[in-house]
């Protein structure tokens, strides 16, 4: 599902139109619900390819309707994570809870269907570059993407806890919703300079705690959709890609590692390593300083 968002991102902004990728996602998510009752395997991979189209074209809706806010960004990105989290617990009561969302899904895409979509922004719209400042602070979020790398760790951890999943999907649910809100009200800056340094310390110090680990899950996914705001003003007229580039891209490519290594708990291991948190997190730092006391020419200034 996050590896397919890159080419439903292309396709969609090449062909310039929401409405027919709009209409693949809300046939398609009822699809997968009902071809779980046949084959479990054909409803996981259609719910794949659901999810590619979901994103991207939910992603570039907001990213039409909202421009510069990071709060309903955060709406729509919210619900997702707690939904895989929420999902693997119902999973425990049978498949007759499939039959209300199923349901849900179906009059949510009607609705979908008869209303109006955006248009795609027009070509001779005024391109609003990013400035070196907004470059290197994104390129520190797409680092801190790799955060589907941090999150596979986090749940071998969270297996130790009572309902460690479960509260772990409630904090990035959170998480995105509030960082999103106060991203627009304090400048997303200024919310980055907070969260992500926060998140770095609660992942290293509070991992025997499920819910200081939870608060650090809560920060960083904070970063969801500045990411995804700072993604579009790159990519000013290619809404999709740039839905697909921040949501699907890097955490697809972040989560590849752990699956690559034979043993997990090396990387479980080296990731409570004191060492290499403060090693990461002094490099971020000093890194943008040094950018900007010596590129910019002027005193650090968040």
């Amino acid at each position: 599902g996050f590896g397919g968002q890159l080419p439903v991102g292309f396709w969609a902004d090449h062909k310039r139109q929401l409405r027919p990728f709009a209409n693949a996602s809300v046939l398609l998510l009822p699809l997968a619900i009902f071809s779980y009752f046949f084959s479990p395997e054909v409803g996981i991979i259609i719910s794949g390819f659901a999810s590619a189209f979901i994103h991207v074209t939910g992603g570039a809706v907001c990213l039409q309707v909202y421009e510069n806010k990071t709060g309903p960004l955060g709406l729509f990105t919210a619900p997702g994570v707690l939904g895989l989290a929420a999902g693997g617990v119902l999973g425990h009561y049978g498949t007759w809870l499939l039959w209300p969302f199923a349901a849900s899904s179906v009059v949510i895409g009607m609705l979908i269907i008869k209303n109006q979509l955006p248009a795609y922004p027009s070509a001779q719209k005024r391109v609003k570059e990013l400035d070196t400042h907004d470059w290197i602070m994104l390129g520190i979020l797409l680092i801190m993407c790799f955060r589907s790398f941090i999150f596979d760790v986090i749940n071998h951890v969270a297996h130790d806890f009572e309902n460690g999943i479960l509260v772990i999907g409630i904090s990035a649910f959170a998480g995105k919703i509030i960082g999103g809100f106060l991203a627009d009200r304090i400048g997303w800056k200024i919310f980055v300079y907070i969260s992500l340094p926060i998140a770095l310390l609660l992942f290293q110090f509070g991992k025997e705690n499920i819910y200081a680990l939870g608060f650090g899950v809560a920060c960083l996914q904070s970063s969801v959709p500045i990411t995804l705001l700072l993604m579009s003003r790159s990519l000013p007229l290619f809404p999709a890609t740039a839905s697909a580039m921040s949501l699907g891209t890097s955490i697809a490519l972040a989560g590849l590692p752990i699956y690559m290594l034979d043993s997990r708990s090396q990387v479980i291991n080296a990731y409570n390593q004191p060492l290499l948190t403060a090693i990461v997190f002094i490099l971020l730092f000093a890194g943008w300083v040094l950018a900007d006391r010596f590129l910019f020419k002027r005193k650090f200034n968040p």
